[in-house]
């Protein structure tokens, strides 16, 4: 009886290991033939570019889709984490009675960091899943089989406009975020905690330089490339009727998000860092 408990419990162990090993050779067999579909996509919109200007309208539409659309939810956004960012700064400077540090560190955080990562993931909860959902909806209604009938480049018609509009309008929605929120921040430390006006703004602007500002742009237009990418690529290889376009607009918000995150950390280490006039 023993031998047997022990040969079915190594049987049932190696029936257990093979459909594991199976389910994560299905997984990245996925993963890279997602990677590959992924990368013949950007090409096909790079070359796509070329024309670009033959669909400049098209263009002007989605710049004012996802910028000035999404300025609003942005800049709310901003104000609520510039008011936390300001409070919690303050408490935590106060316990070593280094609150002059607060308006620096309000700027570089701002514009370094959570300025253009939080600006993406609000455009991409707002715009991102939104031109998924459309082009999805294109694709799972043959719209973009008629494209192709009539001899237009599906790429270049819904995919260049929407990827330029987010490489230019992200920047200037992450600044406007840092902007805004280190305005929130001023108001919550000095307005309410009690700091000098005088203070924070001497250090704000003698800690926050052209480094940071080469931050907030380069990472506004990394991630509006990324959110756009995604979203449409997502959109266009939807397939399976109605079900689809809610998948499409599932992957667009998790795998944007992702990539953010990712994209912030590749970033931050390739980028100046700065600071050399506050070594000791």
């Amino acid at each position: 009886m023993l031998s047997y408990g022990a040969n079915s419990l190594v049987f049932n162990l190696n029936l257990v290991l093979t459909e594991l090993n199976v389910k994560w050779g299905e997984f990245i067999r996925s993963l890279v033939n997602t990677l590959g579909d992924f990368s013949l996509f950007v090409g096909d919109t790079l070359v796509g570019m070329r024309r670009f200007w033959r669909r400049r309208d098209l263009f002007l539409k989605q710049c004012e889709f996802i910028g000035v659309n999404s300025l609003g939810v942005t800049l709310v956004a901003s104000i609520f984490m510039g008011s936390v960012l300001g409070y919690q700064l303050y408490v935590s400077f106060h316990l070593f009675n280094a609150e002059a540090l607060l308006g620096g560190s309000v700027g570089v955080s701002l514009f370094r960091e959570l300025a253009p990562v939080m600006g993406a993931i609000m455009v991409t909860g707002r715009a991102g899943a939104a031109m998924a959902a459309e082009i999805a909806s294109m694709r799972v209604s043959e719209q973009i089989d008629a494209l192709e009938v009539m001899g237009i480049d599906p790429i270049e018609y819904l995919v260049v406009p929407r990827v330029l509009a987010g490489l230019v309008m992200m920047p200037l929605l992450a600044f406007c975020f840092a902007v805004v929120g280190s305005l929130a921040a001023a108001a919550i430390s000095c307005g309410m905690m009690g700091l000098d006006w005088t203070i924070f703004w001497h250090q704000y602007e003698r800690v926050t330089d052209r480094i940071d500002l080469i931050h907030c742009v380069t990472k506004g237009a990394a991630f509006g490339l990324i959110l756009t990418w995604i979203g449409c690529y997502c959109g266009y290889e939807a397939h399976g009727g109605a079900r689809a376009v809610g998948g499409a607009t599932r992957n667009t918000v998790v795998a944007s998000c992702l990539s953010i995150l990712l994209g912030d950390y590749v970033l931050t280490s390739l980028l100046p860092f700065g600071f050399s006039r506050l070594r000791i």
